[in-house]
């Protein structure tokens, strides 16, 4: 038998196999890495490209004033959204675009369109859908079983004061994102993550036959907490509307309060305003101005005026418009000459109505007949201007500039708000002897409210320039502190004590009647000065340069001072035009209400005594004896009208106001002459004494408000009106102004 010799194999023969045990091990790894090791991977990746997301808004940070008081809130609203890739045809399309409509007042041929997009799963008919026609649409999608009609829950913003507050708070847009005012300032923070649901689909954007929903939860916007206190903004507001309707001031009025020592706001205000929760709408005033326009309603020039009026509308005066500040500077010129001692409080000047500016001219005082012989503090009270004058040149040119610079007039405040103007002034470079002449009084220069506020209430703070703010923290929903805004200090201007000096010299000049007397608070101790300035840069209806701008600055209690002011009035045309005369008096009724509100209780001293007012006891159903004895105590007279032996009626009623001095309480022992009646004499010109004889004689009572001095002020307003019919021993309220002038500056002959 042959011998068999062994098939000797080749390299292919070898290889074949082996390549295909090594393609089997890449094989088995490979199925190994996707299944095992990168399973959650593909898990993700294989649901996102079958599922399909609906947004789930996050709710926006509230607002809230310092005492948790609530002033941006958001409320629950829905999105209503079709899926057209989950309509079965023409008929669903038609069916879902005509109740829509309907529903939700939205054009038919706008749905029906959106409609159309077959592709598209989410296509937004209505946003900030309310519950009633929520709850319409829910109805409409059960009773067709429909599976291409959505509704989302989302916020909308909700504004429970409509226009308190409305210039600082701003508003926000569609997307609820800010757009004005702390709303856009920290929108960051107000805003918060958006969550979202996810949902299996199948490759038709179908439901899968298995459950497969992940819900990732919102995360809701940071809450403000303001420095804002919601009470003295509602004050504010209410004495700057009647300060507005007083004044018929044309271009707006304005008043900020803030607390000296950290800079926090606490009332800021313009008037007119706006509704945050309509701030497309102009006011009264603009709306007359548009229609009056002569321009065709709904024409491009007719629109583009109307966003002219709702900008100007919007601008917060506080911020954003400059004015000249005129004699309310002049307390900080004061205060830098006292603190490089190149005055005393008792050097001696002499104003014989102008003062000689070298290469310049005369510079005329609001007295242009003089004041004569005064002093540094007379002169500041007295606001004559030649005295500011004589004390800015003995600084000098480079030495008043620093100081101005250091009182932050160069430079932003950095209140947080947007839109800060920036102030107009000379440079170092350019500011020689006629700058410093005029500066000194507080003109040919621009700032804002917020900065002459800040400068001015450094005095307040031993003086020490702060940066104002409106925010005092930030929080979650929790009520953890994100951020906490401190007091931030610039730097000190001047010493504590030349501070204290100049504040004593202001409430001296208020309560001696000196000037700024009609921001004087019975009672309390208020430093004060008030300033007319012209407005050299923008022509009246003649084309000449009458416009003023009336202002008044005032700290209280001016011992320990707790709260400063400034109020505005610019371009007042239904009342005297100078600062004393109309932002005074409201800076006193303002303050009037904010110093009991924050807990400093009234001293009636000295002259003050004659002019206590006393609230009336309820005297009804007492013995007509302890009734007279009660009211005798208050130190107000008595008078019994009828026979019995107790109280039935008393007149005025329990609760009023009357003046000690004058006051006289009628009790009705039987209901015989209850009714008497009088006619209330006009009052409007004349002086204090002359108001109470007149009332005495007719069995009248009167209360006292305003500046009721002996002597030198005039009434200004009494209600009820003159010849209105009055029960007798009716009170009769009077307020009283002194009249007073400030800086009317003509600076040349």
């Amino acid at each position: 038998m042959p011998t068999v010799k062994p098939k000797k194999l080749n390299i292919r023969e070898i290889l074949t196999p082996v390549a295909f045990v090594l393609v089997a091990v890449i094989a088995i790894g490979r199925l190994f890495y996707l299944q095992i090791v990168s399973y959650d991977k593909f898990k993700t990746d294989t649901s996102g490209s079958i599922s399909s997301e609906t947004g789930v808004k996050a709710s926006r940070g509230r607002i809230l004033d310092s005492n948790g008081i609530v002033l941006a809130d958001n409320k629950t609203v829905e999105r209503v959204f079709i899926s057209p890739a989950d309509m079965s045809g023409d008929a669903e399309r038609q069916l879902v675009a005509d109740n829509l409509s309907r529903i939700l007042d939205v054009d038919y041929d706008t749905i029906y369109e959106k409609t159309l997009k077959k592709k598209r799963k989410d296509e937004t008919i209505k946003k900030n859908v309310e519950k009633e026609e929520a709850d319409m649409v829910r109805a409409f999608v059960a009773k067709y079983n429909l599976k291409s009609v959505h509704l989302v829950t989302s916020s909308t913003r909700f504004y429970p004061f409509s226009n308190l507050l409305s210039h600082v708070l701003g508003f926000v847009g569609s997307d609820n994102q800010g757009l004005y005012g702390i709303e856009y300032q920290y929108n960051d923070y107000l805003t918060g993550v958006d969550g979202k649901i996810i949902t299996a689909k199948n490759g038709l954007g179908q439901d899968m036959p298995y459950d497969y929903e992940q819900y990732i939860e919102p995360q809701n916007g940071y809450n403000l907490i303001l420095t804002i206190d919601q009470t003295l903004q509602s004050i504010l507001e209410k004495y700057l509307e009647e300060c507005l309707e007083e004044s018929g001031a044309d271009n707006r009025v304005t008043g900020v309060i803030m607390d000296p020592k950290t800079g926090g706001i606490l009332a800021m205000a313009t008037k007119p305003d706006f509704d945050c929760n309509s701030p497309y709408v102009l006011d009264k005033k603009s709306q007359t101005e548009l229609e009056n326009c002569g321009l065709e309603p709904g024409s491009e020039e007719y629109m583009k005026y109307n966003t002219t009026l709702l900008m100007q509308m919007w601008k917060n005066k506080a911020i954003n418009d400059l004015y000249e500040p005129g004699s309310t500077f002049k307390p900080l010129t004061v205060a830098m000459a006292l603190e490089e001692k190149v005055v005393t409080h008792d050097t001696s000047f002499y104003c014989p109505g102008y003062h000689e500016v070298a290469g310049y001219g005369k510079v005329h005082c609001y007295r242009t007949w003089g004041h004569g012989a005064m002093t540094l503090d007379l002169g500041l009270q007295m606001s004559c201007n030649p005295v500011l004058m004589m004390t800015a040149e003995r600084l000098g040119e480079d030495t008043f500039y620093n100081y101005y610079e250091a009182f932050g007039y160069t430079g932003l405040t950095g209140i947080d708000l947007p839109g800060e103007a920036s102030g107009i002034y000379h440079s170092w470079r350019d500011f020689n002897n006629v700058q410093l002449a005029v500066y000194s009084f507080g003109q040919t220069f621009k700032t804002t409210a917020i900065q002459q506020l800040t400068a001015v209430s450094s005095l307040a703070n031993k003086g020490n320039l702060l940066t104002p703010h409106l925010v005092k923290r930030i929080e979650d929903d929790n009520g953890n502190v994100i951020v906490d805004f401190e007091t931030n200090v610039k730097r000190q201007v001047i010493s504590e004590q030349i501070a204290g000096e100049v504040i004593n010299v202001l409430e001296q000049g208020v309560a001696e009647k000196r000037g700024s007397s009609n921001a004087g608070v019975k009672g309390y101790k208020v430093a004060a000065k008030t300033g007319t300035s012209e407005k050299r840069d923008k022509q009246d209806k003649e084309g000449g340069y009458s416009l003023r701008i009336a202002s008044c600055v005032s700290i209280a209690p001016a011992d320990d001072p707790a709260v400063s002011m400034i109020v505005i009035v610019d371009e007042p045309t239904l009342s005297r035009e100078e600062g004393s005369m109309i932002a005074a008096p409201y800076n006193s009724k303002i303050m009037s209400e904010v110093l009991p509100y924050l807990g400093y209780l009234p001293d009636y001293t000295g002259e003050n005594d004659k002019y206590k007012s006393v609230s009336l006891g309820n005297y009804v159903g007492m013995s007509i004896e302890d009734a007279k004895t009660a009211i005798k105590k208050a130190g107000l007279s008595v008078e019994v009208i009828g026979e019995g032996y107790s109280v039935n009626a008393q007149m005025p009623s329990a609760g009023t106001e009357i003046s000690v001095s004058s006051g006289k309480v009628l009790l009705y022992a039987s209901g015989d002459g209850s009714e008497k009646t009088v006619t209330v004499p006009d009052l409007i010109g004349k002086s204090v004494d002359e108001c109470k004889e007149l009332l005495s004689q007719r069995g009248l009572n009167v209360n006292l408000s305003g500046t009721p001095a002996p002597s030198s002020c005039f009434a200004v307003k009494q209600y009820p009106e003159a010849n209105a019919t009055v029960r007798a021993g009716a009170v009769i309220n009077v307020e009283f102004r002194i009249s007073e002038s400030d800086d009317h500056t003509h600076l040349q002959d």
